[in-house]
């Protein structure tokens, strides 16, 4: 790891404006820059590569334009760690901090490191064989989703989205498959997940050392301050975070959906099972990668990020056999939901009890299915629901389907075939044009009214969400937390949600992805297959329906666009500010110089169309594709120890009691009297001796104590 530079200088009070001048950021009168194009047309190369290297405070230099100097504070990114030829959103989490503190910036990089992570490191290398086959069913492999051991599990890989958890002053970054896992602000490095594996229900019931967990990418949490679950319990907090514990149903089992709440006060889980309000059945879905929080409701996206259990195996057991994986997939993969189909939950309903610390047997509560638009990934729930009207603001993609990724010598939908350089990547760009959706969704009649918005230069490839803080409360929670509460409220006409677009690529999407969404997308001739369209950056106003954008040259890819307020807060309104954006494209000679490909653009918040007013670079940035941002004041991040409200310690996991040694070969040998309960115990003695043999019980033990345990002490380190 690189040594750190000098610390940049503290922060120094702002003066506030002389009198009579308007209350505007400072770079809001700075021009737009003109950028030249890449070097060709679609996806960068640069797109699938990201540097091995951990940075800390490596400074990024101004490479065209000006830094505004009331750009403050933090943005942490998060995404998969990249390179060609594994599968992008199965790799291991990348952790980025830009900062802007005194008229400066920098970066910090890490690699997000679980158990797993260690564990694996050493396994690949062969320190549980015993020979050839044993370090065959050992070793891990790459699939599509996430890493798999035939022998030991899934790999824990938080990758997605950063989060701030406000109760327990802890930052998360999240996945899909996993638990969240908090980070230390300062260093990046992961400390402590949400919760022992004991406490989660697992996805498929095998006996893993490392079990497969669905969850939440996108987690949702009150904007309000603690309050009362009831006037006679004045003394407990109602529920204020929610993620999911989910399984969608599989060749193996029927699936089921929980809604969990993190107890803030008592760090533990809560679990209430959903049933469908209108059948009485149990709630079973495809993918939940995002949830949403109102004041009275929980809302569930039942996501385009469909879990194709055949296609993993195939990928898991033979990962030699490339033909048989595409075989498997063209003969078990079905297309996402046409439309969107969303979950609601009372808040009322969600009391913890003894019962809802129970994983396996929870509660079971009612949920209400509401479907519109087409299907998505990503939405925000504004927080207020007046008369029981909630308004959600969806990102729409009917075709979007992440359930592939791009393979070597692949036919695609021009005629060309898959690069070196492009295997790996998702095959995240839908085949249609995508649209906004603002939806109203009316708890009392049970009904839902929908707008859908589309624009040919902004919607063709909603993908990865950007950030939502000034619809979902998100930003006005961070400022509380930094001691600077807004003393005002958005107005509607200014409401507004930050998105970026992949636009139409060609080159992105596979034949087979098109022929299983041809009865949606109809003939390839009302496809821009030969001009694309390029990708881009946009404002949506919540209220209105317009839309404020930047197309990008051609050749260039975004990523991540953070809102972030000015610092002359509350000089300057806290929805008035930059827009702060990752962005890739390939070297050419018309690059400044420092520049990588890899840049950070900085955008005006109320005149994105005008192009980026500064560029940002270096020559050891290089980060490729990255997911979703999060927003966090200066001031902020040296509160951010783990430590709750009232000087508690802070709140960890105990890894080794977490995998303990002795429970998981119990589990092991006991797993299939669990499932064959009237079945003589001395029938399954073949089982132990071939778990035995095949694990290798000493040896994982020497892993875990010797690789694994020493790099997650009893308490974090600050």
């Amino acid at each position: 790891m690189r040594e750190a530079d000098p610390a940049p200088k503290p922060d120094v009070p702002f003066p506030r404006p002389p009198a009579g001048d308007p209350p505007q950021p400072d770079g809001h009168d700075y021009p737009g820059l003109v950028v030249p194009p890449g070097p060709r047309p679609g996806m960068p190369h640069n797109t699938m590569t990201t540097s091995p290297v951990e940075y800390v405070d490596e400074p990024l230099k101004v490479l065209a334009g000006k830094l505004p100097p009331d750009l403050q504070g933090h943005v942490f990114v998060a995404g998969p760690s990249v390179h060609a030829g594994a599968p992008a959103l199965a790799s291991d989490g990348l952790v980025l901090r830009l900062d802007f503190l005194g008229g400066s910036a920098r970066f910090t990089s890490a690699t997000m490191r679980t158990p797993s992570y260690y564990a694996r490191q050493s396994v690949d290398e062969g320190a549980t064989a015993r020979g050839p086959l044993t370090r065959y069913l050992n070793q891990f492999r790459d699939t599509t989703l996430t890493d798999v051991s035939l022998t030991l599990g899934v790999q824990e890989t938080p990758n997605t989205a950063p989060f701030l958890v406000e109760g327990e002053k802890m930052l998360l970054v999240t996945t899909d498959a996993g638990r969240p896992w908090a980070i230390h602000p300062r260093t990046l490095k992961a400390y402590t997940p949400l919760g022992y594996n004991r406490e989660w229900n697992r996805a498929i019931p095998a006996p893993w050392t490392f079990p497969l967990l669905q969850s939440t990418a996108h987690p949702a949490f009150d904007s309000e301050p603690p309050q009362p679950l009831s006037p006679e319990e004045p003394d407990r907090q109602r529920p204020r975070l929610f993620f999911t514990n989910h399984a969608p149903k599989w060749p193996l089992g029927n699936g089921y959906t929980q809604l969990v709440s993190w107890d803030t006060q008592e760090n533990r889980l809560h679990h209430w099972k959903l049933m469908d309000a209108a059948t009485g059945k149990p709630v079973v879905t495809a993918s939940l990668h995002q949830i949403g929080a109102t004041r009275d409701y929980v809302i569930l996206l039942d996501s385009n990020f469909p879990i194709n259990f055949w296609q993993i195996a195939s990928q898991a057991v033979a990962p030699w056999l490339p033909g048989s994986k595409r075989v498997v997939e063209w003969l078990s993969s079905e297309p996402s939901y046409p439309q969107a189909v969303f979950w609601v939950v009372k808040r009322a309903d969600l009391r913890p009890s003894p019962g809802t610390l129970s994983a396996e047997d929870p509660p079971v509560i009612p949920a209400y299915r509401f479907q519109s638009g087409g299907g998505g990934l990503h939405f925000a729930a504004l927080y207020e629901n007046p008369d029981d009207v909630i308004t959600l603001v969806a990102g729409h993609s009917p075709t979007e389907d992440l359930s592939h990724t791009l393979e070597k010598g692949e036919l695609l939908i021009n005629g060309n075939h898959v690069q070196d350089w492009q295997v790996g990547m998702p095959t995240a760009v839908p085949v249609t044009r995508s649209s906004l959706g603002v939806h109203k969704i009316d708890m009392k009649r049970l009904r839902i009214q929908s707008n859908l918005y589309s624009h040919d230069d902004y919607t063709w490839g909603l993908t990865v969400f950007s950030n939502a803080g000034l619809v979902n409360g998100e930003l006005e929670t961070n400022l509380r937390l930094n001691h600077t509460p807004v003393n005002a409220k958005v107005p509607p006409e200014e409401l507004a949600i930050y998105f970026n677009s992949d636009g139409f690529c060609a080159d992105m999407v596979p034949e087979r992805l098109y022929q299983l969404y041809k009865p949606i997308v109809g003939e390839k001739d009302s496809l821009p297959i030969q001009e694309g369209r390029a990708a881009s950056f946009f404002k949506f106003f919540v209220h209105t329906g317009r839309f404020d954008g930047y197309v990008l040259p051609t050749g260039w890819f975004g990523f991540a666009p953070q809102f972030v307020p000015s610092a002359r807060f509350p000089a300057v309104s806290h929805w008035k500010g930059y827009m702060v954006a990752l962005v890739v494209s390939d070297p050419t000679p018309d690059l400044p110089k420092d520049s990588t490909g890899d840049e950070v653009w900085i955008f005006d918040s109320q005149d994105i169309a005008k192009g980026p007013i500064c560029r940002l670079g270096s020559s050891n940035f290089d980060i490729g594709m990255t997911l979703h941002t999060t927003f966090l004041p200066s001031g902020l991040l040296k509160e951010l120890d783990g430590h709750p409200d009232d000087h508690s310690a802070p709140y960890v996991v105990d890894v080794k009691k977490d995998f303990d040694i002795e429970e998981i070969e119990k589990t092991y040998l006991e797993w299939p009297e669990g499932l064959f309960p009237r079945v003589p115990k001395v029938l399954f003695a073949p089982w132990r001796l071939g778990v035995k043999w095949a694990l290798n019980f000493p040896k994982l033990r020497q892993v875990l104590e010797e690789d694994v345990y020493p790099h997650f002490p009893r308490k974090p380190n600050r």
